[in-house]
């Protein structure tokens, strides 16, 4: 099979000759492995020194040189890996925003409770009379008898408790364990939620019978499933993207697919709808990979090695409701609650605590009158949201040394999402009601939610899709091995997909400016 475009793994070799050419001409500078191990350690270490002896004003200088450090690393420093560098953007706004979190607009010592089991950790918190304990024994399917202590920690006193703490509470993405576990998690077990319900925070989360829940190992295989199921999916869009050149960036929103999809040609909406779909499928598909290394890593070993992980950690994380699925159902969502369902129910909610802290410091500068108002504080939450995604995905956009459009691409995909979805609001709050069509079947409303937000995601999802392949993100490597190249589906590109190293020693000539680079 021929490739009409010139050699895939010679068009990917361009780019990094022409990075590395920049790099040497001092228009971009490299990663460094001292950059990754810096960006994780410094909101560490703020972390973990109290408030009470100078944390407040520790933490608020690491703020402040965590803001400097993400503003170098943004404007001039570039790296081929994550997706041609659009990771390298995504995780320094998304530290920015995090640590500005936990130390500006929270009080670690008093917001922040996480979930344990009793272990060799002394049940003790800076706060201990708001450490609730009870008993629950109970038997799971697999008939295993566990007798279980849980109760609410907060920021504890002893420093080897403390350190895994921190760790715990800074690593965290959804808080499954934590005070702000969200309810789109699922449920905690009855015997879990009887012993924390009296405790801090105020009973809101859902409970439900031990014995309708996943156990520890169906959660395991659901997840091992969800890895291999996605690493197949994977490999087939992979193939299939590197024979458009729209995904390469190589050529425009309406140019023609490879056969047999060239028969779109006479049909430029289709061939639009062909691309954000792929594009949508593969975003979808990369994260469920991604995530579902949580449950296999952290589930999976706690279960082969149960002592050493109590050992290490109070957090119960052989617990199977600590992994829930990362997407939510997608039907019912969609169909019910139209586009707020999409995003607010189904997509990922990776970011959401994060954006929601970040509203609720806003709406603490406002006047009163202001915020007592439900639809001013909903408004603010939904603008506040997309605005910080926007801007967590136009730094990725940025940090790829090709030409992107960071602000007409990414940043007004989802500015507009909250705009549609506050129009969607309106509409059925205060309009629709009004209307003689009131009394609409159910079936009708829910096609009209469907075709709505089909149409409204074609539309604007446009404006992101082309930004990717305008960065070539497409060209990452996701997987190790490919089988559908090992049998000679692309290019003869072979089984193994990573060729190229992902380190190698880079040097300026000064101190700094030399060391482990990541490519």
């Amino acid at each position: 099979m021929t490739d009409p475009h010139g050699s895939y793994r010679a068009f990917k070799q361009s780019l990094g000759k022409e990075l590395d050419s920049l790099m040497q001409q001092g228009d971009f500078k490299p990663i460094f492995l001292y950059h990754v191990v810096f960006f994780n350690c410094l909101p560490f270490i703020g972390l973990i020194i109290p408030r009470r002896r100078g944390g407040r004003y520790v933490r608020y200088f690491i703020c402040a040189v965590g803001l400097g450090f993400a503003f170098e690393i943004l404007r001039s420093h570039r790296a081929l890996i994550g997706g041609n560098g659009y990771m390298i953007g995504i995780m320094t706004a998304w530290w920015l925003i995090w640590c500005t979190t936990l130390f500006m607009f929270k009080d670690v010592e008093h917001d922040f409770r996480r979930i344990e089991r009793d272990t060799k950790f002394e049940s003790e918190s800076t706060f201990s009379s708001n450490n609730i304990q009870g008993k629950s024994a109970h038997t799971d399917k697999n008939d295993r008898k566990r007798d279980d202590l849980f109760h609410w920690q907060s920021y504890p006193r002893k420093f080897s408790h403390r350190l895994e703490w921190c760790a715990g509470l800074l690593f965290n993405l959804r808080g499954p364990e934590w005070n702000w576990r969200a309810p789109h998690l699922g449920p905690l077990p009855q015997s879990v939620h009887e012993q924390l319900r009296s405790g801090f925070p105020p009973n809101r989360f859902r409970a439900e019978d031990d014995d309708t829940l996943l156990t520890s190992k169906q959660r395991l295989r659901a997840a091992f499933f969800t890895c291999l199921q996605s690493y197949l999916l994977l490999d087939a869009l992979k193939v299939i993207m590197m024979r458009d050149p729209y995904f390469r960036g190589t050529a425009g929103p309406n140019s023609v697919p490879p056969f047999p999809l060239s028969y779109l040609a006479p049909f430029p909406l289709l061939v639009r709808f062909y691309h954000c779909f792929l594009s949508c499928v593969g975003v979808y598909v990369a994260l469920n990979f991604v995530t579902s290394f949580g449950p296999i890593c952290f589930l999976g070993l706690s279960l082969a090695f149960p002592n050493a992980s109590r050992k290490l950690t109070a957090a119960p994380l052989d617990e199977p409701w600590l992994y829930a699925d990362s997407f939510g159902p997608f039907i019912s969502p969609v169909l019910d609650h139209g586009l707020a369902g999409c995003w607010g129910r189904w997509w990922h909610q990776l970011f959401r605590y994060g954006f929601t802290s970040t509203a609720r410091w806003i709406l603490s500068l406002l006047p009163r009158n202001w915020t007592a108002n439900a639809q001013t504080k909903r408004i603010i939450h939904i603008v506040v949201a997309f605005t910080l995604s926007g801007f967590i995905h136009a730094c990725g956009s940025y940090t790829q040394f090709p030409e992107t459009r960071p602000f007409s691409g990414p940043f007004l995909f989802f500015s507009l999402q909250s705009v549609a979805i506050i129009c969607e609001h309106i509409f059925k709050t205060a309009i629709y009601p009004q209307l003689p069509l009131a009394g609409t079947p159910r079936w009708l409303r829910r096609t009209t939610n469907a075709m709505f937000v089909f149409f409204w995601l074609l539309f604007s999802g446009a404006f992101i899709a082309d930004d990717f392949s305008r960065g070539a993100l497409w060209l990452m490597e996701p997987i190790p091995l490919s089988p559908l190249r090992g049998m000679g589906l692309a290019y003869g590109e072979g089984w193994w997909c990573w060729k190229e190293p992902w380190f190698r020693y880079w040097s300026d000539g000064t101190y700094w400016g030399s060391g482990i680079r990541v490519l």
